[in-house]
């Protein structure tokens, strides 16, 4: 038997697992929450490396406003996310199977060493997350995923017994501390309204964003060590965090254009904003590049983060103030 939930994935840019995943499930619901996603409700944040905390690196913090879920765009269309547990090991693949098949949205955690060929941690360092099923193929004995690796965020095949294996090793199973669930369900609202892009929304956190901006620090980040492994090591987590602020610069010029195609912001200001989102996005590209290739130089790229920061800055308040 073959069975596909028809998600479609949510490639436009990457935010995390759990939210490229919940859009995908809300934009093939309806695609109008494809502007919600580019709502500009996010702060940067100063991360610890998941196997080194005295190592820190700035990312995007897109999950914070979940302390208040009226704020939260997909509560329109997600109900409630449901914590659940397998009955045993030895049933996995056939509860999995059974849920797909009652149409329910299911994200499993898994260990991303074993997970898919192609990812960045894929038979180098054990990685945890939770990754949303798309559907499978009994005859095969194979499940869909949904999912992110170097070449992008797309649907693949796992076998069964990868599956087994990284679900097995995943941190619900490894880490007797661990306090997450086996998996999540996204139930799904009744009836789901179209999602309307308001410009009050994005002006107020424009304003947010302009001051958080003002007092954001880099300092005590981005200290690669100069160990060889460590050093790889460092600059892959400095890498994970840059390309996050990479794609959110990509999310906020599909926002001006939302808000020009809409007819929210006159022609001149989206001129005047587009460049100056240009020179930030280019930015962080450069800062990516030097990450990637390895021609990091701290100093550099420290003074480098502080410049763009401020003309971030700068760029939310001439949208605040220009509306």
């Amino acid at each position: 038997m073959k069975l596909s939930m028809e998600r479609k994935p949510f490639n436009e840019f990457w935010m995390n697992c759990m939210l490229n995943q919940a859009f995908s499930i809300a934009v093939s619901e309806e695609p109008s929450y494809r502007n919600a996603a580019y709502l500009n409700i996010y702060r940067y944040y100063p991360w610890e490396a998941a196997t080194d905390k005295d190592f820190r690196y700035p990312t995007i913090d897109t999950l914070y406003y979940l302390d208040d879920p009226a704020r939260f765009p997909l509560a329109q269309v997600i109900r409630y996310i449901e914590p659940g547990h397998f009955r045993s090991k030895e049933t996995v693949l056939e509860e999995i199977r059974a849920m797909l098949k009652g149409g329910r949205n299911l994200s499993v955690n898994v260990d991303l060493y074993d997970w898919l060929p192609g990812s960045m941690a894929w038979k180098r360092f054990h990685w945890y997350h939770y990754s949303l099923f798309n559907g499978y193929d009994q005859e095969r004995g194979i499940f869909y995923v949904i999912d992110d690796t170097l070449a992008g965020y797309e649907e693949h095949e796992v076998p069964e017994e990868r599956l087994l294996k990284a679900y097995g090793n995943s941190e619900y199973n490894v880490n007797p501390d661990y306090l997450g669930p086996a998996f999540y369900v996204y139930n799904l609202q009744d009836k789901v309204q179209p999602y309307e892009l308001k410009l009050d929304e994005v002006v107020d956190n424009a304003r947010r964003l302009a001051r958080e901006l003002d007092q954001f620090s880099m300092e005590g980040m981005w200290n690669v060590d100069s160990d060889p492994d460590k050093k790889q090591a460092h600059l892959t987590y400095g890498l994970v965090g840059v390309n996050i602020i990479c794609n959110r610069h990509i999310a906020n010029m599909s926002l001006l254009r939302s808000l020009r195609e809409k007819r929210l912001i006159g022609e001149s200001l989206y001129e005047s904003l587009s460049g100056q989102l240009g020179a930030v996005g280019d930015g962080w590209d450069r800062v990516k590049d030097r990450f990637v290739t390895g021609d990091f130089e701290r100093d550099r790229e420290l003074a480098l983060a502080d410049a763009l920061f401020a003309k971030e800055k700068a760029f939310w308040a001439t949208l605040a103030d220009g509306v």
